[in-house]
């Protein structure tokens, strides 16, 4: 006659003396009531504030250097970038970023700014783009 099992999820291994419930591979303590809510609110919280919180520990690459890497760098290789670093005042990095505009650069009017700005306080040499 078979055993039946008292709960049915429950899995079963048999042994010598017969089907005996499996022992659970993690033990997690139950906290009352209260306490439970509170750690899952608590849990809910910090998965929310993470992004939030990891925001200012992440990248800090400025944001002229990143359009520069994305749109410029499709067309220029960084020793054609860096041949006018340097060389090429705020005025002539406008210039030259209209023209580059004009010719189908990837780079919106929000972009603009920050690539000149990026553009004009670089110094020949500055990593990352230039060897």
């Amino acid at each position: 006659m078979p055993h039946a099992s008292p709960d049915p999820a429950t899995p079963r291994i048999h042994g010598p003396e017969g089907p005996r419930p499996r022992k659970p591979l993690l033990r997690v303590p139950r906290l009352p009531p209260p306490l439970g809510r509170l750690a899952a609110w608590v849990s809910v919280l910090a998965l929310l504030a993470s992004p939030a919180l990891l925001a200012g520990c992440g990248d800090k690459t400025p944001p002229g250097e990143t359009v520069v890497m994305r749109a410029c760098r499709i067309c220029h290789g960084a020793e054609r970038i860096c041949a006018d670093i340097g060389k090429l005042d705020r005025a002539g990095w406008e210039k030259t970023v209209d023209r580059m505009i004009t010719g189908g650069a990837n780079v919106g009017p929000d972009e603009r700014a920050a690539v000149i700005d990026w553009l004009a306080t670089r110094k020949p040499g500055d990593k990352p783009l230039c060897p």
